[in-house]
């Protein structure tokens, strides 16, 4: 999604942030697509523009946007972060062979509901599921269920995860 300026100004504003020309080419690097990008990813596009922009800075905007609830961390593999500008209530399709992460809508998954007696107390402030299989492209290749860039010792395919 690409943000009018006044949009973007608007939304740092309302979380107390300024906004520098490299917080706002970062943001709108993020907010326009919806592959879920690691920092590297975002440093090598915005520095298009920036061709003096560091990773570091890259890195510390990417954490002060997070803080500010901008922009959601997404890490499933615990190996390398990447970030979603989507802040809507939204799912993930997390491809096991090449990593890709889909968003996915879905008004049932948005009414999920976890029990008094199995939150044992817990105090839920939202929720998120991810499916984990194979995108349609690695099925093409024959990829699917092989492992491809993944841990084999995974047993977690196509299960349902809530965080």
């Amino acid at each position: 999604m690409k943000l009018a300026p006044d949009e973007m100004r608007q939304r740092f504003r309302a979380r107390g942030l300024k906004m520098t020309p490299q917080r706002a080419a970062i943001y709108q690097a993020l907010a326009g697509t919806t592959s879920h990008p690691t920092a590297e990813d975002l440093h090598r596009q915005v520095r298009r523009q920036h061709p003096m922009i560091s990773p570091n800075t890259v890195y510390y905007t990417l954490g002060v946007l997070r803080e500010a609830g901008l922009v959601y961390e997404v890490n499933y593999w615990h190996d390398r972060s990447r970030f979603d500008a989507n802040i809507d209530l939204h799912h993930h399709l997390i491809c096991l062979g090449c990593r890709s992460i889909q968003d996915l809508t879905d008004e049932a998954l948005d009414r999920l509901a976890v029990s008094d007696r199995a939150k044992a107390g817990f105090s839920i402030t939202g929720h998120r599921v991810e499916f984990h299989g194979y995108c349609a492209a690695c099925c093409r290749r024959g990829r699917a269920g092989r492992g491809v860039g993944t841990d084999e010792r995974r047993s977690d395919e196509g299960s349902l995860g809530v965080l």
